[in-house]
Order: C-alpha cells, then structure tokens, then sequence
C-alpha cells in the first residue's frame, strides 16, 4: 500500500554539534556488560550448560541400560546364589525364625518388662510401612507381602505331605505346622500362586544363569548376580513400620 500524497515528508535531522559528546557516543553504541560481569556470568553458564549435558546422558544411561537389547537387571549389589536349607525344610522352630526374621517391624515390649527373655517381645509391622509423604496410608512392600506369600506356599505344602503320610498310617499328626499361624486357605494358596507369577513377571529379573557343561541344566546356585540392596530396603521398612498390627507372616 503506498503511502497517501498529502502525507509530509519525513526526514531525519542531524544531531547539532553542540550536543554533549557522551550522549553521541551512547547513541550509536549499543550498552555492553562489562568485562567484570562478562568474566563472573561465563562460568556459570559454562557450568550449567555442562551440567545439562551430563544430566541428560546420565538419564539416558540409566534409562536404557541394556545389554544388546536385553534389559540388564537392576541394583548393584553382588551375590552370589546357595541354597540355604533352613528356608526349603520342613517347618521348625528354627526355620520359622529364619523366615520371620526376613520381614522388618517395630519391637514391641510386653510387660514385665524384660530385656532378657526375646519371649517378652514381638514384632510388628508385618512390612507393612506409613510414611508421611512416600505411602500417607497404610501400604505394604510387594517384596514382603511375596515372601508371605512364599512363606504360607511352603508350610502349606508339608501340610499336605503330612496329612497323606497321616491318612496312609505314615506318621502321628506334627502339632507345629498349625502353631505357625500360617493361612492355609485353599482360596489364599490360589492367591499366592498367582501373585507371585505377575511379581516374578513383573520383577523380569534378566540375570543369566549359565549351563552346567555335563548336565545342560541349572540351579542357579553358586553364580553371580547382580541385585538391589535387600538390607536397605529392610532397613527403610523398619524405621517407617506401621505398628498397629502384630505377627509378622500369619
């Protein structure tokens, strides 16, 4: 669009020669920072900029830590697998200590008031946790509720053998297999049995177990793995066990 005739002509004026000389110089330069800021400021962005890039390749790394495509397993504690007896026998007193001393919880003293006699105390919590921001409510680690799980599978499985040994003449009935206050229900076996699939599946632990050369077969035991801290995932449970419940595997 052209501009209309009647308009007047617009021109520029030189400034006079009597201006102040640092306004000129003000004019046609435009402001800079000075070399002082310029030597404070560069560093820091430097830094950041830095910071940025390492940040972003560490989240890659740390996202997509695979193996050629297999996703490597998670944590980075080393053990080694062997089978410990204790956990697989047949229900005893000692083996249930051992169990239950897998799963964290708050001591509770019960009067007298006792320090010598471990009868006087019991556990509570259950792996169950309350912390004011990570679980507000009430909430259990998946990683006990499936050693619970596992737990009520094993006694309920010498239960069984038990009672066929019973029913055939075998043997007298073993009164601790019920003092373990385990829940044998067919309905919660069933639960725990599904459970502990979605967990394993979900868990989709990717340490390789290498063939035995003469039985083209493995255990398991006796190879190196890669695995998370249990013990800090333990000790986090019990500073921040629920104590309103008692019993730790029932």
């Amino acid at each position: 669009m052209a501009p209309s005739s009647s308009q007047k002509e617009v021109s520029y004026q030189p400034i006079a020669s009597d201006e102040p000389e640092a306004l000129t110089s003000s004019l046609a330069k435009p402001p800079f920072l000075s070399s002082r800021a310029a030597v404070m400021i560069v560093p820091i962005v430097v830094t950041f900029t830095i910071a940025l890039i390492l940040g972003w390749v560490s989240g890659q790394h740390f996202s997509d830590r695979k193996w050629d495509g297999l996703i490597s397993p998670p944590g980075n504690v080393e053990v080694v697998f062997e089978h410990d007896l204790l956990f697989s026998e047949r229900p005893t007193p000692e083996s249930e200590a051992a169990w239950n001393s897998l799963i964290p919880g708050k001591l509770k003293v019960h009067p007298p008031l006792c320090i010598y006699l471990s009868a006087y105390f019991t556990q509570v919590g259950r792996g169950f946790v309350h912390h004011p921001e990570i679980a507000p409510f009430i909430s259990n680690l998946a990683v006990f509720h499936q050693l619970h799980c596992l737990h009520a599978i094993v006694v309920s499985y010498y239960t069984a053998i038990e009672d066929a040994d019973v029913a055939r003449g075998g043997q007298r009935p073993d009164g601790f297999l019920e003092e373990t206050g385990t829940r044998m229900a067919q309905s919660h076996v069933r639960h725990c049995f599904d459970y502990i699939r979605q967990t394993l599946m979900c868990g989709a632990d990717t340490n390789l177990e290498v063939l035995d050369h003469e039985t083209r077969a493995t255990s398991g035991w006796g190879q190196k793995r890669q695995c998370r801290s249990y013990h800090e995932v333990y000790e986090w449970a019990e500073k921040w066990a629920n104590s309103t419940d008692t019993g730790i595997l029932s």
